[in-house]
């Protein structure tokens, strides 16, 4: 395995060897190279409560967006039909 795979490897399986739900061997391989990736690690798991945030963000503000279009046209549909009736 070359270091990139190693690394993808270890950070697939951070959050089991943190809770230690791992098998014994997969135990040392990861204590073995906890030094090398763990700040990558970490850094990973920061980056995605972020990305949550901002994902929680973005779907705020789509939501308004839609209500405000939905609300748009109505008003629309009401006006075109009272000048419709007169």
């Amino acid at each position: 395995m070359n270091h990139r795979e190693k690394e993808s490897v270890f950070l697939d399986l951070y959050d089991l060897y943190k809770e230690r739900e791992l098998e014994d061997e997969s135990m040392e391989w990861m204590k073995q190279h906890e030094p090398l990736y763990q700040k990558n690690a970490e850094g990973l798991k920061s980056e995605s409560c972020s990305k949550s945030i901002e994902d929680e963000s973005q779907i705020r503000h789509m939501k308004v967006y839609i209500s405000s279009m939905y609300t748009c046209f109505i008003l629309l549909a009401i006006w075109m039909t009272v000048w419709f009736y007169f």
